[in-house]
């Protein structure tokens, strides 16, 4: 793994591995739902929308075609704390598709009438979220217990916001957010390093430096709430949430190994106890977030309307379990199993790529597979038993958000 730094700040991550003969490239940028005003919404994934649909000398259909001619493979995302765009193609292609990349991001066109095609997709993705009921009982429970800062912001806007979105707010927004020391480049697989480095300095060379980005000024406040959300379905969908750590905390490990004997694999008490056991649920888990600004541990359950308040109950239960600590046991299994599922997950070319572009641009350095295996091996039973505290205490103010055919807020009664 090698970093460069442009002149002006931009750093540029390479990880040339010559055993495969594919590679994956893209860049990272620090803009997403966390960096808008409440005017400003959504506009970040607006911004990864309608660089697709061309550039100066581009049209969108160049773009798809060109790509497809390289047979190579692009992607974006917008995330809260970053937006993503990759590529994966041949290595013999690298310079090709490289340089559409940065043609998106450094001349897109942004005429009216794509902005006006793209806002109805964007406004269909909304819709589509909202028809989903795991997206919905989720994107509520986040909305309500983050609502005091920027990590309650919807990462696709409001239809309201959306619907005002101008080329030129778009414009000043990537002008403030889109500089060198809120963007990383990240590349691994098979590449010409020299002519890799040469295209960066070309594309992004002249950006004038600008302040540099700190990604550990971002907070999360934390409020409890209850959201009920009737609807017709043939499940009620259900989510609990309480306080965790950030990214940058050291005992995220430690949270995170708790989080997989919680509900995190299929050996966890929650699996086993609403599914295995009481049969009440197909789907049954719990997830640690960590974001830069803090995080949540949270569960997931979808269960028969006549089953959801026992489903609540049962689950609590298993939580408050934790009063009586982790077992060397589960301890041992879990923290093997954590292993393996952190080293997979860099197993592959693209994997590494992501890697080194978020880390780097959010945290500032790169953790290695020796990084992560040392410090998944540092944590001991006792750091884990440590951490059912701060689930306990958030107990006593769980944010709770219900999708589905429920009516009574006594729903929520023992919480």
């Amino acid at each position: 793994m090698e970093k460069v730094t442009l002149s002006n700040g931009l750093r540029i991550m390479l990880e040339p591995d010559e055993r495969v003969r594919t590679a994956c490239f893209g860049v990272w940028v620090a803009a997403g739902s966390c960096y808008e005003t409440e005017e400003e919404s959504g506009i970040s994934h607006f911004i990864e929308h309608i660089l697709f649909k061309g550039t100066v000398k581009r049209s969108a259909k160049d773009i798809a075609e060109e790509m497809d001619m390289l047979g190579g493979q692009i992607y974006a995302y917008t995330a809260k704390e970053c937006t993503s765009y990759y590529v994966r193609t041949l290595g013999e292609h690298v310079a090709q598709g490289f340089e559409i990349l940065c043609d998106m991001l450094t001349a897109p066109r942004m005429k009216k009438e794509d902005m006006d095609v793209e806002r109805g997709v964007i406004l269909e993705e909304i819709s589509m979220s909202e028809d989903e009921p795991e997206d919905l009982v989720t994107e509520q429970m986040y909305g309500a217990c983050w609502k005091k800062c920027v990590y309650g912001k919807e990462i696709l806007g409001t239809r309201e916001t959306v619907g005002a979105h101008t080329s030129e707010a778009l414009r000043a927004f990537m002008e403030k957010t889109y500089t060198p020391s809120r963007m990383v480049v990240s590349v691994g697989g098979r590449f010409d390093r020299d002519g890799f480095l040469a295209l960066c300095e070309k594309y992004f060379g002249s950006m004038p430096a600008d302040k540099e980005f700190h990604a550990d000024e971002l907070h999360m406040d934390y409020t409890p709430a209850h959201i009920l959300t009737p609807r017709t379905l043939e499940q009620t969908h259900l989510c609990l949430c309480v306080p965790g750590l950030s990214g940058r905390d050291p005992d995220r490990y430690a949270l995170g190994m708790l989080n997989a004997i919680l509900g995190g694999a299929t050996s966890s008490r929650l699996f086993q106890r609403i599914r295995e056991e009481l049969g009440l649920a197909y789907s049954v888990y719990s997830d640690a977030v960590f974001y830069m600004g803090g995080g949540v541990v949270g569960m997931y359950l979808a269960v028969a309307p006549d089953a959801a308040q026992r489903a609540l109950e049962e689950a609590l239960a298993v939580f408050r379990s934790l009063e009586q600590g982790v077992t060397q046991k589960e301890f041992d299994r879990t923290k093997e199993n954590f292993k393996t599922g952190a080293i997979m997950g860099l197993e592959s070319v693209a994997s590494r790529v992501a890697n080194m572009g978020t880390k780097m641009l959010l945290r500032g350095q790169v953790d290695t597979a020796d990084d992560l295996l040392e410090a998944i091996g540092r944590v001991s039973l006792e750091d884990v038993n440590r951490m059912t505290g701060l689930i306990l205490e958030g107990l006593r103010r769980p944010t709770v958000s219900v999708v589905g055919p429920i009516q009574n807020s006594e729903f929520f009664r023992g919480l």
